[in-house]
Parts: structure tokens; C-alpha cells; sequence
């Protein structure tokens, strides 16, 4: 998913409860200043999908990092969209 101004990451998230989880995950994206392209809760497996743009050369590990850094975070990856 190539964009004028960087590419699309996918950042999943295991939270402890996905309602939660998405209002926070939400909440980091807009402080970052990032918009939102597709938003996937999965509410049996606590889980939420979110797809970002970020600017090329984006440290996708300090990105992974910043979104898991609420108590309610279990984990984050970020990768390539699926």
C-alpha cells in the first residue's frame, strides 16, 4: 500500500479488554498525529487491528513500543499490512 508520503503499517495489539484497547490504541494514534485507514477489533480474542500510514523511515519498533506502553497492553507488533 504505497502512499505519497510513506506506507501503511498494520499494528496488532493483544489488550485486556478490547474496548479498551481500541479507545486507547485510537487515542496514541491521533497524539501521534497519524490517521487511521482500517480498524479491526476482535472482541472474543481481546485483540485489535488497526492500519495506519507512517512516514517512510519510521522506527517501526519504537512506533511497536509507544502503542504498548499503556497497563493495558498485553503486546503490539507492527508490520506490513496482511
Amino acid at each position: 500500500m504505497a502512499l505519497d508520503q510513506g506506507h501503511a503499517v498494520e499494528v496488532r495489539a493483544q489488550v485486556r479488554s478490547v474496548f479498551d484497547g481500541v479507545a486507547r490504541r485510537l487515542g496514541e494514534v491521533e497524539r501521534a498525529g497519524d490517521s487511521l485507514r482500517h480498524l479491526a477489533p476482535a472482541a472474543p480474542s481481546a485483540a485489535v487491528t488497526l492500519s495506519i500510514p507512517v512516514p517512510d523511515g519510521t522506527d517501526l519498533p519504537v512506533l511497536a513500543a509507544r502503542l504498548s506502553r499503556h497497563p493495558s497492553a498485553i503486546e503490539a507488533q507492527v508490520g506490513a499490512p496482511s
